[in-house]
């Protein structure tokens, strides 16, 4: 990712699966309460991945009167699945959004958004979740390709 910001967050993320991994061994237990945690902290990566990227297509392609405003609506933007994602590349582009939804098609990228926002909700609200250290570490991975590919499109 070009975003120093996003690719901070990124380095965080993994090495959190490292602790993790020498942490809890093999005590399942105690795996699952992470990959929860780890969970909830993709799904503020992916809430601040929106702001991010579309907040420097925005500051170098407007003024900055129009760039604060935008950036300011885009914080906003909370809990973004795929639908989320789509509407807000839509709102700078069509062909984006289009461009963007044959794009999380490919590979279950798009599955994998849903599955981080959707565990996260069922976390949250104390529900029971299958999240596991090896599904968030896919889901994270398929996010981030995701992100990158948003990033080429605003040509960041």
């Amino acid at each position: 990712m070009k975003s120093a910001e996003l690719n901070r967050q990124h380095q965080k993320l993994t090495a959190l699966f490292n602790k993790v991994n020498t942490a809890c061994g093999a005590d399942l237990e105690l795996q699952a309460h992470w990959a929860r945690y780890i969970c909830i902290l993709s799904a503020g990566f992916l809430e601040n991945s929106i702001s991010e990227i579309y907040g420097e297509y925005v500051k170098q392609s407007s003024s900055p009167h129009v760039a604060n405003y935008c950036k300011h609506t885009l914080s906003k933007v909370k809990n973004p699945n795929v639908e989320r994602f789509l509407q807000v590349a839509g709102g700078f582009k069509n062909v984006w959004r289009s461009d963007l939804e044959a794009y999380l098609q490919i590979d279950g990228r798009g599955d994998a958004i849903n599955s981080i926002m959707s565990n996260r909700h069922l976390i949250a609200h104390g529900n029971s979740s299958g999240i596991t250290l090896t599904r968030i570490k896919e889901y994270l991975g398929k996010s981030v390709q995701v992100l990158e590919y948003i990033e080429q499109q605003c040509g960041l």
